[in-house]
């Protein structure tokens, strides 16, 4: 089937006696949106629209492509991990893919080459699946909610300023804590007493070593604001005009690239927030995936820098920046927002979601 539009209205089939009221959080997105109460205009308000392009069917037979009922992490969390391959066989029974939603920070490490994995804490060098792509994490419109949805332009510099604002620094005796747990975390899951795979390393230490590549270099300006605690240790007030919420915006908006690195999962959520807001992110690679990683070519939008070129980070991003001119930079900037609205938001995911696996059925 490959080559069909994306346009038609793709028939997905999920077991709904796997469904469960009470764990309705778990449903995979697309059926969330389909097994529904609410009319479609308020569908439409809650979701997008592009649940629109879907249609439930109740026998596998009919369906384009089968979709795993619940996210991978239901399975897993609830050790019915023999439900999950009980669908993974229906559909290849029936010679359909099936497409595996993960959520959070740890990778599925599922391999099975009938299934189509989307995860969001992936890695891309993971082999043996019929397709792997990340998800993007979905945020509301920060350019509407902190711009008033009108791209705040920075003319290019001589010398970049780059920013980042977040958890990167704390005492010596609190990354010794850190460390230790990331290596109690690793035996555990090593001895089968973890289900989920722990990071390769402690993270927090890993981003304020990225960020040290920058300051002192001569090449870039940094407009760093480190910071010892998650949301600035203020867990109780989450709000868009936060303090600390606005203080991260700012750093954003005031700065021409923003540093982006991986968390407690192999993604940055700083990542698609940059890119919401019309700015240009540096993207350091951790063996990270990315949505459609054949499809979208990333390491010619915005500058890269590889886990072994971290040494090389400053002169890297230099280097890119002395090659745009005043208009390129522009440009760049309204490119960026542009890759969020069509591929990171829902509407513009699924429709490469759709594409996607249109191409592989």
């Amino acid at each position: 089937m490959a080559g069909e539009s994306c346009l038609q209205t793709m028939k997905v089939y999920a077991d709904y006696s796997h469904y469960h009221g009470k764990n309705r959080y778990f449903l995979n997105n697309i059926h969330k949106a389909l097994w529904n109460d609410r009319s479609p205009e308020e569908r439409d308000q809650v979701y997008g629209n592009w649940w629109r392009g879907f249609e439930s069917v109740p026998n596998v037979s009919d369906a384009d492509v089968v979709l795993l009922t619940n996210t991978w992490n239901y399975y897993l969390d609830h050790g019915l991990i023999s439900q999950a391959e009980e669908e993974i066989r229906l559909a290849q029974q029936h010679k359909k893919k099936i497409v595996v939603f993960c959520g959070g920070d740890a990778p599925a490490n599922l391999i099975q080459p009938n299934v189509i994995l989307f995860e969001m804490g992936g890695y891309r060098s993971v082999q043996g699946l019929a397709y792997h792509s990340g998800i993007p994490f979905f945020l509301r419109d920060l350019l509407t909610i902190y711009c008033g949805g009108q791209l705040q332009f920075r003319t290019k510099p001589e010398v970049p300023v780059l920013g980042f604002c977040g958890q990167s620094d704390s005492s010596f005796l609190f990354n010794i804590f850190r460390k230790t747990r990331n290596l109690y975390q690793k035996l555990l899951y090593r001895l089968g007493l973890r289900k989920w795979q722990p990071p390769p390393f402690e993270t927090v230490s890993f981003r304020r070593r990225v960020l040290h590549q920058f300051e002192g270099s001569g090449l870039v300006k940094t407009n760093f604001r480190l910071r010892r605690q998650y949301h600035a240790g203020n867990n109780r007030d989450k709000s868009d005009f936060s303090p600390q919420r606005l203080d991260f915006i700012q750093n954003i908006l005031n700065s021409d690239y923003t540093v982006c690195i991986r968390g407690g999962g192999n993604f940055s959520i700083r990542f698609y927030e940059t890119l919401s807001l019309g700015k240009i992110p540096i993207f350091v690679d951790t063996d990270c995936l990315l949505p459609f990683p054949d499809k979208i070519p990333y390491q010619q939008i915005f500058p890269w820098i590889n886990v072994e070129d971290l040494p090389r980070a400053a002169e890297i991003v230099a280097d890119f920046h002395s090659r745009l001119s005043n208009q390129d930079f522009i440009h760049l900037q309204r490119m960026c927002r542009q890759l969020w609205e069509e591929h990171f938001t829902p509407n513009g995911f699924y429709k490469d979601f759709q594409e996607k696996v249109y191409e592989i059925i």
